[in-house]
């Protein structure tokens, strides 16, 4: 029988968790159950997700009772046990200097131990004969701590071990910090010792018998608690090596935790690093691969981090790496075309073109993506991504405007896509949206997003037409409209004068020759000059108009200095055929005189 969940979304809260209350497992995390509209809001262990494994419960804004004092305190001796680390240290140390035959382990009381002391773990479960390789790689032969409501320990293979181990030297990472991830921390210890420090941090007590109080310090990830006194000494020693630079966080937490506390802790630890080493570039900060299902990636970027607050979980992006596991079912290899491989990936903050996955696993190079992705992603020219997630190939839908799924179809009266066999209307369980605080839809549905988005295209598009009617533009207009105007009614012989008619005794000196070669076209001449002149009257009203309505430019103002010097020119001229017409009358009445004066004689 599964236990009683009470009804209504459960949230989790950041805060100082210096201030409150502590349990075994460390500070405890301030809870919210909302049920119909309202918050009650609770402090609960951090550690354990089952209050029969800690039953800690304060509601928030209440004082402990004695009572609970003291039923907390006989819990924190009874469920947490007590470790000497520097004897246990030295003990492993003696062991192994000793043959192999002499050594032994107890899984009954997680102890390691001489074969000579067999006598006092009658009945147990002890494993006789360690190796040296099993002493140095404890993971390989300790049971796993699988209570799914607390450690669920789960170990990677070697395959994977191996894959991120090459990401870290590819990317010349000198400390890496293994939150949760013994087998990486094993093979940097083994292995590269001399290239590569490490530093363990987990929650599994059984790891004092065989890692030094230097390389390991009992931890809990959820709320950034170290049970020895020691330890967080260790951790910010470890933090400063090498002034921070080169320095990588492997975190594989158990996938059933919530994400608000990691990414508190996560962000806690990175602010920390560039605190203790005084950095202020993004180049040396610490570079973080986080090890999480594909599933929950939306929930890491809308639902790890407060509003308005970056850094944690909720800045990482996800690689196409698929992390396999020893013992999990769910997370393995590929064996056959019918599976899809692991649905766990690497989350990281470092740029995802510098994360070069294996080509002997089919993993490619994407030009137009800049990243590494697995054989069965395909980019879609239309969403402009790489789009798979699951390791199947993702078909576009147009409707919904994404890629989904091959297995989803679309539904019209959902209008959206999902399984052929789903129920319309029914929508899976979602939290709270942090944008509208409403349950049933995340921050891409909802409507308030919708609405700001659609605010920020109409102030950009009222932006766009204020900037269209500001006055440089105007006056482009204007120019553009007079010019066009004088292009429409001036004539080429008016080009030429204008060009020319520059200063006065130019203009004297050009109205002098006029009447020369007037003589022959004399009428012609007259009727261009009128023409102009209209055109110039045309001309001044259109400046009129220009002036009223924000003033003429500086072609427009040239314009009406050429129709003045025209209505000059226009006037000589007129004077000048007046002058050559009385001349002409005068030798006409000579030549009549001279011509009576020949005939009489």
């Amino acid at each position: 029988m599964k236990d009683f969940e009470p009804p209504g979304s459960l949230l989790c809260y950041w805060g100082d968790l210096k201030k409150h209350p502590k349990c075994a497992h460390g500070p405890a995390l301030l809870f919210g159950r909302e049920y119909n509209g309202e918050v009650n809001k609770f402090y609960a262990c951090s550690a354990c997700r089952d209050r029969k494994l800690c039953s800690f419960h304060l509601e928030h804004g209440k004082e402990p009772t004695k009572y609970q004092k003291q039923t907390w305190e006989q819990e924190k001796k009874k469920n947490l046990p007590s470790y000497n680390h520097q004897k246990l240290f030295i003990q492993y140390n003696q062991l192994l200097g000793e043959n192999p035959a002499k050594r032994a382990y107890c899984h009954t009381c997680a102890r390691l131990f001489s074969i000579s002391d067999k006598h006092k773990h009658d009945e147990h479960e002890i494993i006789e004969n360690l190796s040296d390789h099993q002493m140095s790689n404890p993971s390989e032969f300790l049971k796993p701590l699988e209570n799914s409501r607390k450690e669920a320990q789960y170990l990677f293979s070697k395959k994977a071990v191996t894959d991120i181990i090459n990401l870290l030297t590819d990317l010349k990472a000198e400390s890496v910090l293994c939150i949760g991830a013994p087998r990486i921390h094993e093979f940097i210890t083994q292995n590269l010792g001399s290239k590569m420090s490490s530093l363990l941090l987990d929650i599994d007590g059984r790891f004092h018998n065989f890692f030094g109080p230097l390389n390991y310090c009992w931890y809990n990830l959820f709320n950034h608690h170290f049970f020895q006194e020691d330890s967080e000494d260790v951790f910010k020693e470890f933090l400063t090596q090498n002034k921070g630079k080169n320095m990588y966080l492997v975190c594989d937490p158990p996938f059933g935790g919530r994400v608000e506390p990691i990414s508190q802790t996560m962000k806690t630890i990175s602010d920390l690093h560039k605190k203790l080493n005084k950095i202020t570039d993004g180049k040396n900060e610490l570079k973080i691969f986080f090890i999480f299902p594909y599933f929950m990636e939306s929930v890491m970027r809308e639902k790890s981090n407060p509003p308005n607050i970056g850094g944690g979980l909720k800045d990482l992006k996800m690689t196409d790496y698929k992390v396999a596991y020893d013992n999990h079912p769910l997370f393995v290899s590929k064996v056959n075309n019918q599976q899809q491989g692991s649905q766990v990936r690497i989350f990281t903050n470092v740029p995802l073109n510098f994360i070069k996955l294996p080509e002997s696993d089919g993993y490619k190079y994407c030009k137009r993506c800049d990243k590494w992705v697995s054989a069965e992603n395909k980019h879609c020219k239309i969403c402009h991504s790489c789009t798979s997630k699951d390791g199947r190939r993702y078909r576009h839908c147009k409707a919904c405007e994404r890629c989904v799924k091959p297995t989803w179809q679309h539904c019209k009266k959902c209008d959206r896509c999902a399984l052929p066999n789903h129920k319309c209307g029914q929508k899976p369980k979602i939290g709270n949206c942090y944008k509208c605080k409403e349950i049933g839809h995340t921050e891409k549905e909802c409507a308030a997003v919708q609405l700001e988005k659609s605010k920020a295209v109409s102030k950009k598009r009222k932006g766009k037409t204020e900037n269209s009617d500001s006055p440089a533009k105007k006056q482009k207009i204007e120019a553009l409209d007079s010019t066009s105007e004088t292009k429409n009614n001036k004539s080429k012989p008016i080009k030429k004068k204008s060009k020319k008619l520059n200063s006065p005794e130019k203009d004297n000196n050009k109205v002098k020759k006029v009447p020369s070669d007037a003589k022959q076209n004399k009428n012609k001449n007259v009727n261009v000059l009128e023409s102009s002149v209209v055109n110039s009257n045309d001309s001044k009203e259109t400046k009129k108009t220009v002036k009223i309505s924000g003033g003429a430019s500086n072609k427009e103002q040239q314009l009406v200095k050429i129709s003045k010097k025209l209505s000059k020119v226009k006037k000589a001229v007129l004077s000048e055929n007046s002058e050559d017409a009385k001349e002409n009358t005068k030798k006409k009445k000579k030549n009549e005189s001279k011509k009576k004066k020949i005939v009489k004689s």
